[in-house]
């Protein structure tokens, strides 16, 4: 694939988080948007070499990105809702 058809898509891309900036915001969080689109380019440039591949990232690269872009953070503190019960601490799950 060539130059152009990476040019067209990523002005898409962008162009659909330019219409909907809230959508932006739910999946990158406090990540620099223009970091974001750059890592976005890279995989789909990366993409591209590969003919059978899709130009656009898959759902694991995207997290890889995201991950990647918020300091590579090991694992996930789980939050689970707890309920005081005259009883005791109750886990809500």
């Amino acid at each position: 694939m060539g130059n152009l058809d990476i040019e067209i898509y990523m002005t898409n891309f962008k162009g659909f988080f330019d219409k909907n900036p809230e959508q932006l915001k739910q999946l990158i969080g406090n990540i620099d948007s223009d970091k974001f689109f750059d890592g976005v380019r890279e995989i789909v440039e990366f993409n591209s070499e590969d003919d059978e591949k899709p130009l656009e990232p898959t759902r694991k690269q995207l997290i890889d990105l995201i991950v990647k872009l918020n300091g590579n953070k090991k694992g996930v503190d789980k939050v689970m809702p707890h309920m005081q019960h005259h009883m005791g601490l109750i886990c809500m799950n």
